[in-house]
């Protein structure tokens, strides 16, 4: 039954084909080595990609061979088409055979590749015996526009547009329009296109992708990610329409009387520029010749029915203006319709008209599921409030017919008051200044629509206007988030650790759009410190590979320039859409400086670094060094200037406010300083290893001069709080003689705080780790299971869905950056984590935390060489079972929970464990590819 329930759990994830079989260890003769999931710059064959040298990977899949070591060599051939392949040719690049057991992050060495190119590729390996497998079936990449001449089209604009209209009014946004015949049979069809604010195109009126919430956010001055969308198949004989509806995103800032905007005496409001759009359709007929339809002054324009668009506060749409929906040839000559304008770009605009069109890397936003309402509960006066069971971000889908000029309003919320009605305080809305979505009627039959420019978080609906009483079908919850795929599963025989679990994940959902963002509605922005302060549960939950650095080059590009205030500083949020006046607050734990954090400006290092330990990523480091070193600099200068200290926020939303805000500065600058030394190292910059090795030796003795101190009770930091004592530990700052004596300061900070979490977002991350690492997940389990505030069991027990901003349930109630939990439940629980000093998971460690009253827990988690698996049981006697899978060209140390006394019985598909020692608490095992299975009695 257990062997079942793992088996789900590594199917749950899709990892099939990830070498997890039931081979005999006697079958080593019958060699069927494959190779299988080949990704190109981790996108399974994708399209419109504008990476000249992508990088290429594979997994193994190898039944009936014994692979202790794995893969000793490879050989790639690239050739323009799979027929190519399929001949023996590999007419762009043949590797030949390279003795490596690389199998990620490969660049590809062939011969340059043009705009447009398709070509296929392929792999084969060689294990230790020297046995080859077959080359692997062929996968794809295609080329998108390499070069900015690649475009011959034009932005475009709507010459009537006003955001700016004197009386108030709202302006309907532009649409675009574009007629073109087909004149036969079509081989290929590419649109290549952006918009800003956003866009959403349709072909013949139907949506060219399942892509929304599109382009993906970007420092506009500096790069344009456009997509590339197949409308091979959608293409008709004859006439089509191509049109463009557009909507203000984060780019046309407005502040709208009666409508939410984020700001406050903080912020800065920013309208970069009116609504605009660039296409380009290039379809390739059968016969070999070609027709490029690009956005120009031909095309048609109108103001369209969506009447209001907001990042912030919502949408409004007139479907009495349909005839304004660019989705028929008839439509584009009807009234309201003019030529389109061209943009007039400059180096003052934004864009720049220097600014670079560049293919999104990024997996898409789309629509994950669609949730009916748990209950509709009438509110009154022709109002009812829907339940849809959790809080998520999404957007409202409508199905409703009535009169012509009615207009629906759809008001979310995450809460409800004490009475039933809406509480809507933790958006940020309020009765003046509201987040709605509302909809006008066209009186034609059943009609549908959803917004397609903004989305909220909420599990609570108003639904206002309606005609007739709604059933849960009349208005639905789409979900939405970015299509990264999961990588981990977990599960316990805890209702509440599962509740935890399935709450952490909702959260990180929530807030995983093109951008990870602090929550969905009242800033919705994408602050570099919650990626960082969260990013061991964030590449635990979802395989991030072509979706973090992408991030990390938004900092990359958002970083002040010479010329501009304060260059070198990477802003507390990247892209800068808003910028944060420079003023000093007085807060808890002092006086703060929201713009300027080097726990949060540190993510342009801290990342890159993560990135490359989970997935062997050099390329990321590499692309963003010259800034790390350009913020480095500026923070010296920072520390100089300030004698010694730094500005900023300190451990930001802790309930405990007695730790130094230098304290937790420090340590974020050090660890800084220690990645920034590996990662130089790493890249080969041995100079540059040396100098940043220094500087954090430097910055350690700083550190412990500052804030170690010691009385009859032992050592201690800062001020013997959780979190002064989990950063020194985690930062690695705790000489090694004195690291076992502040673990249990950190055990007593928590035991005084009645097993609560007192730390904030900064210093939850390093609570976690150094606890872990101190071998007391006794402890981690007390915590997380306290039912009392603040606590994730406190959040759960008190109907939280999401989690909120602060672990007393306050604030913000769908904010991801307290989600370390979650990578504690695969590290921890099911003690699958990667060993030190090893790269892409080459070398895994399995050690389950076997504490409290759980008696099971199982996880998977998709590493780049495949799914590890861990699963383990108590019977009602106290004996263990321990089942794990480790994927081809992996090892693992596999460390069993044991009493003095247990005798254990370890099997193996392709081999018994090898027992490499044995205490009174544990006994560790090695182990390579296969499954196994430890019993331990007492």
């Amino acid at each position: 039954m257990r062997s079942r329930s793992l088996l789900a759990v590594t199917a749950a994830l899709g990892l099939a084909a990830s070498g997890i079989t039931t081979a005999s260890a006697t079958g080593a003769s019958s060699v069927e080595l494959k190779v299988t999931d080949l990704r190109t710059d981790n996108l399974v064959n994708p399209v419109g990609i504008d990476d000249r040298t992508p990088t290429l990977q594979w997994r193994l899949d190898n039944r009936g061979a014994h692979l202790p070591t794995g893969q000793q060599a490879y050989q790639i051939r690239v050739a323009h088409s799979a027929a190519a392949l399929k001949r023996g040719g590999a007419d762009l690049w043949d590797s030949g055979k390279v003795r490596s057991a690389q199998s990620s992050n490969i660049r590809y060495a062939g011969q340059p590749l043009a705009s447009r190119e398709t070509v296929a590729w392929q792999v084969r390996v060689w294990d230790a015996q020297g046995h080859a497998s077959q080359w692997s079936a062929p996968a794809t990449w295609e080329l998108g526009l390499l070069n900015q001449s690649d475009w011959s089209a034009r932005w475009i604009e709507n010459a009537s547009y006003d955001y700016t209209q004197s009386d108030g009014s709202e302006t309907p946004l532009p649409v675009f329009g574009k007629a073109f015949p087909v004149r036969g049979p079509v081989a290929k069809a590419r649109l290549y296109m952006s918009g800003l604010g956003m866009y959403a195109a349709s072909i013949n009126g139907k949506p060219v992708s399942k892509a929304v919430l599109e382009p993906g956010e970007t420092s506009y001055a500096e790069e344009v990610d456009y997509r590339t969308y197949d409308l091979t198949d959608e293409l008709r004989h004859g006439d089509n329409v191509l049109g463009i509806e557009t909507g203000s995103g984060p780019y046309q800032r407005v502040k709208t009387a009666g409508h939410y905007s984020f700001g406050g005496g903080l912020d800065q409001f920013t309208v970069f520029g009116e609504p605009k759009a660039v296409a380009q359709l290039e379809i390739t007929y059968a016969d070999g010749t070609r027709q490029t339809i690009s956005s120009d002054s031909t095309w048609r324009t109108a103001l369209g029915p969506t009447t209001f668009s907001s990042w912030w506060s919502g949408e409004e749409y007139d479907a009495r203006r349909a005839g304004t929906s660019p989705t028929a040839t008839a439509k584009l000559a009807g009234a309201g319709w003019q030529k389109a304008s061209l943009a007039q770009l400059s180096a003052t605009t934004m864009p720049r008209d220097t600014t670079p069109l560049r293919a999104d890397p990024r997996p898409p936003v789309t629509v994950q599921e669609s949730i009916r309402p748990q209950s509709v509960t009438p509110a009154g006066k022709g109002s009812y409030v829907l339940d849809f069971g959790a809080n998520h971000s999404g957007w409202p889908a409508l199905k409703v017919s009535g009169p012509a000029g009615t207009t629906i309003t759809m008001t979310p919320a995450e809460k409800l008051k004490s009475d039933g009605t809406l509480d809507t305080s933790s958006t940020g809305a309020t009765a003046a200044d509201k987040i709605a979505y509302q909809y006008t009627l066209a009186g034609k039959g059943t009609e549908t629509w959803h917004p397609k420019f903004t989305y909220s978080g909420f599990r609570y609906l108003q639904v206002d206007g309606l005609p007739t009483a709604p059933t849960r079908d009349t208005v639905t919850l789409q979900v939405l988030y970015a299509d990264n795929p999961q990588a981990s599963t977990f599960d316990s025989s805890s209702q509440l650790i599962n509740d935890i679990h399935a709450m952490t994940l909702r959260s990180i959902q929530s807030n995983m759009m093109s951008v990870l963002t602090d929550c969905p509605d009242r800033e919705k922005g994408p602050y570099t410190g919650d990626n960082l302060h969260n990013i061991d549960a964030l590449l635990t939950d979802y395989d991030l590979s072509a979706y973090e650095p992408q991030l990390v080059r938004n900092m990359v590009t958002a970083q002040r320039q010479p010329g501009d205030e304060s260059p070198g500083l990477i802003a507390n949020i990247s892209p800068e859409y808003h910028r944060v006046l420079p003023q000093k607050l007085q807060y808890p734990q002092g006086t703060i400086e929201f713009l300027d954090e080097v726990n949060w400006g540190g993510a342009v290092i801290r990342i890159p670094w993560k990135l490359y330990q989970t997935y062997g990523d050099t390329h990321t480091m590499d692309a963003s060094y010259d800034a790390m070193v350009k913020w480095l600099d500026y923070e010296a200068t920072n520390k100089a200037a300030n004698n010694g200290d730094f500005p900023g926020l300190g451990d930001w939303s802790a309930t405990d406010n007695t730790t130094p805000m230098q304290l937790a500065i420090l340590a974020g600058y050090y660890t800084a300083l220690d990645d920034m030394s590996k990662i130089a190292g790493a890249l080969g910059k041995k100079a540059d290893r040396a100098k940043y090795a220094t500087l954090a030796a430097q910055t350690a003795n700083e550190f412990n001069a500052r804030f170690r101190h010691e009385d009859a009770d032992g050592v201690y930091y800062g001020s013997d709080s959780e979190a002064s004592n989990a950063m020194a530990l985690d930062a690695g700052v705790v000489p090694a003689a004195d690291r076992a004596k502040v673990v249990d300061r950190l055990v007593a900070s928590v035991r005084r705080a009645d097993n609560h979490i007192t730390t904030g977002s900064v210093a939850l991350g390093p609570l976690f780790r150094a606890l872990e690492a101190g071998g007391r997940d006794d402890v981690i389990y007390d915590m997380v299971v306290n039912r009392t505030s603040p606590g994730y069991g406190y959040l759960v027990d008190s109907g939280h869905t999401t989690l909120s901003e602060s672990l007393d349930g306050s604030g913000s109630q769908n904010h991801h950056f307290l989600g370390q939990v979650d990578a504690w439940l695969i590290s921890g629980l099911a003690g699958i984590r990667q060993a030190p000093g090893s790269v892409g998971y080459s070398q895994v460690d399995i050690a389950p935390a076997v504490v409290g009253t759980l008696t099971r827990a199982q996880g998977a988690y998709n590493t780049p060489q495949g799914a590890v698996t861990s699963a383990w049981h108590k019977d009602s006697k106290g004996n263990l079972t321990l089942e794990i899978t480790v994927p081809d060209g992996t090892t693992a140390n596999v460390r069993v929970p044991i009493s003095g006394k247990s005798s254990v019985r370890a099997t193996g598909e392709r081999g018994t464990p090898t027992l490499v020692s044995r205490t009174d608490s544990t006994a560790s095992y090695r182990v390579g590819a296969g499954s196994y299975t430890f019993q331990v009695h007492h």
